[in-house]
């Protein structure tokens, strides 16, 4: 059996891809030996080192209507993830240590202006931190650091699995498209952060020994969080695998 180490892209909504082409991995008799992610890449990433199987995960991010619990509540301007915090602490371990397989999650730090690639200490702050897009939700206040969103600084962190041995895999599941029109601020916004964080990555994408790129998820948006469930779907049937290609 193949062993490699899973290097997962944030990417919002479509970071539940991560979990279908996972699934499909596993099809092929490939095994994992250790992952880093950031964003969403690093909410997958820590379930499927805590053990779970990606369709099980799928399963619980629909009973919890996890898609949901993104909306959050304004405060102060700035969206909080209570529900996804409780959601965390009823399937996750606490700690690095307690995972199966090694895992590292990238954050960006604002107050030191620095990428950190967190493996040990409190999982689900480190989780919550490096899901908050700046902006957009209330950053995470962790051992004097204020987190968020790994991506604004390395959105592919592929860095700290480049000392071992195994190859590593990369998925990217936030590809640049282009668009019709944009036609509201919002989506401005939108679109100038998606090509801020992919630009952070195309260098370490050619770092990998395989990347993986879901071209099925090009042209939808990064915060529909309603197209979830989809995105998965596509991973799992394998459309995914037309955006394979070998960086050797």
């Amino acid at each position: 059996m193949m062993k490699v180490q899973l290097c997962l892209s944030g990417g919002g909504a479509r970071g539940f891809a991560h979990l279908g082409v996972v699934e499909a991995l596993n099809e092929m008799g490939v095994e994992v030996s250790r992952i880093s992610g950031t964003s969403a890449g690093a909410m997958a990433g820590a379930f499927l080192a805590a053990g779970y199987d990606p369709r099980l995960v799928l399963e619980l991010l629909i009973e919890h209507k996890i898609f949901r619990m993104f909306r959050g509540a304004f405060n102060g301007g700035l969206l909080k993830m209570n529900k996804v915090e409780a959601f965390l602490d009823q399937y996750l371990p606490i700690t690095f240590a307690d995972l199966k397989l090694p895992m590292y999650i990238a954050v960006t730090d604002l107050l030191s202006g620095k990428v950190y690639f967190m493996n040990e200490g409190n999982i689900k702050q480190i989780i919550l931190g490096s899901c908050s897009i700046p902006g957009l939700f209330k950053p995470v206040n962790y051992n004097q650091m204020l987190l968020v969103d790994g991506g604004v600084l390395n959105n592919l962190p592929i860095e700290p699995l480049q000392n071992y041995k195994d190859p590593i895999f990369g998925v990217h599941v936030n590809p640049v498209g282009e668009l019709p029109k944009i036609s509201s601020t919002w989506s401005v916004l939108e679109r100038a952060f998606h090509l801020c964080v992919f630009s952070n990555t195309v260098y370490r994408e050619a770092k990998c020994d395989l990347l993986i790129e879901p071209q099925a998820l090009m042209n939808t948006k990064v915060f529909d969080y309603k197209k979830s469930k989809d995105f998965i779907r596509w991973a799992i049937s394998k459309l995914c695998f037309s955006g394979m290609r070998s960086s050797q």
